[in-house]
């Protein structure tokens, strides 16, 4: 059985077998994550909140950043680079094999087209590992922030906070309720069925094509983060 490091090595080849350009998306990601996450911030609570609610947005970015990038890499589509030493079909749901996209046009061998049953089994697979994930990555963004308030409280006793100390478990639970469903949802149709339709259309126009998967990656972005604070302050 191979360790989790040759299976990140082959999971990465099968992402950038589906598509080249997965590494430079890949660091795209996570530099739109951090800007669109604190664009998002400043939008909602104004540029001069950011400072005094701190405990909020250092977290919220932090989350940002692992929670898209690993919606990303969950909902990637993928193609067996080496048939003869990966497993062909990484994604796996009750025990039926599903493409790591709902909407990619074949299984990871490039072949055998998914069925209705698998595409649905597509969109179910990354639900759990996104929401244990979401919590993991919500309880320590959280968690450290709350570390440093209590750090604070006690070399600066007279500082008065702008916002109410937030519940870490519920955080958590909430960011991974959020990444199992819409972050699921919107990297699914992003990565299976608008990007492969820009590659299609302007594959002979790169630039066009660059320009319009950048303005796409960033909608894509600044729409979760902002939901995603909305929800927050409503719960």
């Amino acid at each position: 059985k191979q360790g989790w490091t040759q299976d990140l090595v082959a999971g990465y080849r099968m992402r950038c077998k589906a598509d080249p350009s997965f590494p430079l998306k890949s660091t795209i990601e996570v530099v739109l994550a951090a800007s669109t996450q604190l664009a998002a911030e400043v939008n909602n609570r104004g540029a001069a909140n950011l400072l005094p609610q701190i405990d909020f947005v250092f977290p919220a970015i932090l989350t940002a950043v692992f929670g898209k990038y690993m919606s990303m890499w969950k909902t990637a589509r993928t193609l067996s680079a080496e048939q003869t030493t990966e497993t062909i079909n990484e994604s796996q749901f009750l025990g039926l094999s599903v493409p790591t996209n709902a909407f990619q046009l074949t299984m990871a061998d490039g072949l055998t087209r998914p069925t209705a049953k698998q595409r649905i089994g597509s969109l179910l697979a990354p639900a759990w590992p996104l929401f244990r994930a979401g919590c993991v990555a919500s309880f320590l963004g959280y968690g450290f922030a709350a570390l440093m308030i209590q750090v604070r409280t006690v070399m600066l006793p007279s500082y008065v906070v702008a916002t109410r100390s937030v519940n870490v478990v519920y955080a958590s639970v909430y960011t991974g309720a959020f990444m199992s469903v819409v972050s699921n949802l919107r990297y699914q149709l992003m990565q299976g069925l608008i990007e492969p339709a820009i590659d299609a259309e302007f594959k002979r126009v790169p630039a066009i094509r660059a320009f319009l998967i950048l303005a796409i990656r960033i909608a894509n972005g600044f729409l979760g983060s902002t939901l995603a604070i909305l929800g927050m302050k409503y719960c």
